[in-house]
């Protein structure tokens, strides 16, 4: 009898360590899995709070980066504009980016401080990006700062598009 009793005294503290481990491990993928569902809010949200890129805005700007060396001809002049676009989208804050993206005037001031073009023609080429219906779903994810939608988006653009984009600064 006495053994009995102890055997049942010892049992639940045995059996409660790997409940313990299973409710940890459930909260832990239920968290995992709220963070992807609310990535963009909460992506945004940091942003917002600090002011600063988050890391989730480096890696997109690396990407772009990559992207933009990727179309080096090896022509000196070429080169140099590339690298000068690359060298103004690492110093531009994402969240002028993200604001640019939503507001004609904004994106107007923000093309004409980062390529030093003139204010008219900054004014047109915003005007052709706002109205341009191809262009629309892009800026709509950009300015969301849904990086997902935007790049599905900009994979959508078809080449006239992606033309017409290239020559609003030329």
């Amino acid at each position: 009898m006495r053994q009995a009793k102890r055997h049942q005294q010892r049992r639940p503290h045995k059996r409660r360590w790997p409940r313990v481990l299973g409710i940890l491990f459930g909260l832990i993928v239920i968290l995992g899995i709220l963070l992807v569902v609310f990535f963009t809010p909460l992506n945004n949200a940091y942003r917002s709070a600090t002011g600063n890129d988050t890391p989730a805005d480096s890696a997109v700007k690396n990407e772009l980066v990559k992207q933009i060396d990727a179309n080096k001809t090896g022509n000196p002049t070429v080169d140099g504009v590339l690298d000068q676009a690359a060298t103004t989208l690492k110093n531009t804050k994402m969240s002028t980016i993200v604001a640019a993206a939503g507001n004609q005037s904004k994106f107007a001031r923000l093309l004409q401080s980062t390529t030093g073009i003139p204010a008219a023609q900054a004014n047109t080429a915003a005007g052709t990006v706002f109205t341009t219906s191809a262009l629309t779903p892009l800026r709509e994810a950009i300015a969301a700062g849904d990086y997902v939608k935007a790049y599905q988006a900009y994979r959508n653009l078809d080449g006239t598009a992606k033309a017409q984009a290239a020559a609003l600064l030329k």
